[in-house]
């Protein structure tokens, strides 16, 4: 990097140029781009999030319509008059009653449900008897079973009897655990895993009057068996994005559908699932296994299970990236070549004069005076040109004339230049005029002089930024004269000070902006019988000078434009002075009501010691 600076460094001006171009072409373009990169990553992550969102959410609709509809036949199975009547004369005992009810409640089962595609499986359980096992709803399934001892203890059986008549979900499980069959439980079979809607029937209609089971020695339930490719077959192909996983949750956390079937029945760590339950739908970023990613989510209306769609960001946003990234490469290279061309050209017009500069100087240099520019380019470069076409002139001339003659006259005349002027020539001069002006009877202009003196004395001799009070009060009158000439019977003067405070210390020229600002403004618009009141007093806290006027006064805003130095500096930069003398608490203060006139006080701390 040094090596490459270096060598910029003494390269040609066209190079640096160049370079110089480059550069800012480069470092402009990674901005430019770093920043519209950020906002359109941000941008497309909050579309992106509010796509997967309304997937999510309307997927969820249409498997809370599903189950609604399974929920309707539900109601119109436990409300069947027909199943009323074969249940409540059932004798347990009598086997073969109990066979010819359960092909009586087979066709029943089918009126209601066989035509749903959603449903598995479904059943009527006992305590003594599993009603329609050897059925299904769908005609291709009629392996599942369930024993007929197998079901009373079971999970799903304290489910639906706590349910009391409500339609109950129970999670996704693995047959052969929940209804204790070993034998099945190292096979690989169709019905492995299910999920089920439970509800214990409460009671029918018959002949329209409700007849209750109150009076049964076991209250049926009825079983719906789903398999958890309902949920996948719906999610199937909805997000389009690699990495993305959908999958379905119970409100404990346990996973009733995933694509990985291996996890099915397992329990999902998602610290945040009860802050989902609550919010119901949404999307949020949650960090998952160390990596932030993006999870919609949507919470069933019938089932109260929470489905989630969980993206990683880098697989919404690659794409974007890559079409970006190839596009401002694109934008880049044309832009460079744009820019370079440019560079090429602007540097070649602001270069090329350069040259030809050059040129005549190695002529000018090798003796040859009679070089001429042709003068051409911008203004800069015509008036450089053209002094350097009459400095040429001028040395041909000189040497024409006698060489070493014409450079004495030169170094005398560069001498003179170079001198200064000579204060005390000026004060003898204005000393003089003063009593010429006095010889005339002119007192005021001698008075006006002497003023004027005084003035340029304490300018020129007093260089510290700390001056005594008494000298700087004595400028402040010798300008207060001046002005009192050119504003003659305007106004009138009034000092009233502290004999005390003459040689304390102030910062230099401290009130004389503050006065020219009543003459010029204050009084702008008075004509006469204006009055300028100058007062000094101190107490035990702090210095205080006040200048007053009876002049037209200002409103606030110009108050504070004042003091912000935002038309008038002479204020401004008092008080920054005095603060940074002195410190924060002291500087100006003013007060001011229009049409009646202003008050300026400058606070200053005690003299110590």
């Amino acid at each position: 990097m040094r090596r490459l600076l270096n060598a910029v460094k003494i390269s040609r001006l066209h190079t640096k140029l160049l370079f110089t171009y480059i550069l800012l072409l480069v470092v402009t373009v990674l901005i430019v781009s770093f920043s519209d990169y950020r906002l359109s990553r941000n941008t497309v992550l909050e579309m992106a999030k509010q796509d997967v969102f309304t997937i999510v959410r309307k997927n969820n609709e249409i498997i809370d319509a599903k189950f609604s509809r399974i929920r309707e036949m539900i109601y119109g199975f436990t409300e069947d008059a027909d199943f009323y009547e074969a249940f409540s004369h059932l004798h347990p005992e009598n086997k073969t009653q109990v066979l010819a009810a359960d092909l009586r409640i087979k066709g029943i089962l089918d009126k209601y449900f066989a035509q749903s595609q959603d449903l598995y499986s479904v059943q009527v359980a006992t305590s003594y008897f599993v009603f329609g096992t050897a059925s299904s709803a769908n005609s291709e399934h009629a392996k599942n079973f369930i024993p007929i001892k197998g079901f009373a203890d079971t999970v799903m059986n304290r489910i639906a009897r706590q349910g009391e008549g409500k339609t109950q979900w129970v999670p996704t499980y693995e047959f052969a655990e929940m209804f204790r069959i070993p034998y099945l439980q190292q096979m690989d079979y169709d019905y492995k895993y299910l999920f089920s809607a439970v509800s214990m029937i409460q009671g029918s209609y018959f002949q329209g009057d409700f007849r209750a089971y109150s009076d049964m020695k076991d209250r049926p339930i009825l079983i719906l068996n789903f398999k958890d490719s309902l949920f996948t077959s719906v999610f199937a192909g909805s997000i389009p994005v690699s990495g993305s996983t959908y999958f379905v949750v119970d409100g404990t956390g346990h996973i009733v559908s995933h694509p990985d079937r291996s996890l099915l029945t397992n329990k999902m760590d998602l610290p945040v699932l009860d802050e989902l339950m609550n919010e119901k739908h949404g999307v949020r970023m949650i960090e998952i296994d160390g990596e932030e990613k993006v999870v919609a989510f949507s919470r069933s209306e019938i089932t109260g299970w929470l489905s989630l769609a969980v993206i990683p960001p880098r697989e919404l946003l690659d794409p974007v990236i890559r079409q970006y990234i190839r596009n401002m490469l694109i934008s880049v290279g044309m832009i460079t070549l744009l820019f370079i061309s440019l560079s090429l050209f602007l540097s070649r017009l602001v270069t090329q004069p350069f040259r030809t500069m050059i040129r005549a100087i190695v002529n000018t240099g090798e003796g040859r005076f009679e070089t001429r520019f042709e003068e051409s380019g911008s203004y800069e470069f015509k008036v450089l040109m053209k002094k350097f076409n009459d400095m040429n002139e001028s040395i041909r001339k000189l040497i024409q004339e006698n060489y070493e003659t014409q450079i004495r006259e030169k170094e005398a005349e560069i001498k003179a230049l170079n001198l200064q002027l000579d204060p005390h020539f000026m004060y003898n001069t204005l000393n003089m005029v003063s009593l010429m002006s006095l010889e005339k009877g002119e007192s005021e202009i001698s008075e006006v002089v002497v003023s004027l003196s005084n003035m340029l004395k304490y300018m020129v001799k007093t260089e510290a930024a700390i001056v005594r009070f008494r000298d700087d009060l004595t400028y402040l009158e010798s300008y207060v004269t001046i002005m009192s000439k050119r504003f003659e019977g305007s106004f009138r003067v009034e000092y009233d000070m502290d004999s005390h405070m003459l040689e304390d210390d102030v910062p230099k020229f401290f009130l004389q902006p503050i006065v020219e600002n009543a003459f010029v403004h204050g009084f702008k618009r008075l004509k006469r019988d204006g009055v300028l009141r100058i007062t000094c007093r101190m107490d035990e806290n702090a210095r205080y000078y006040r200048i007053e006027d009876n002049g037209q006064g200002m409103d606030t805003s110009r108050l504070d434009d004042l003091l912000k130095g935002e038309h008038h500096v002479g204020l401004s930069n008092v008080n920054r002075r005095i603060r940074i003398l002195y410190g924060e608490p002291y500087g100006i203060r003013i007060t001011s009501v229009p049409g009646k006139g202003t008050s300026v006080t400058v606070v200053l701390p005690l003299v110590r010691g």
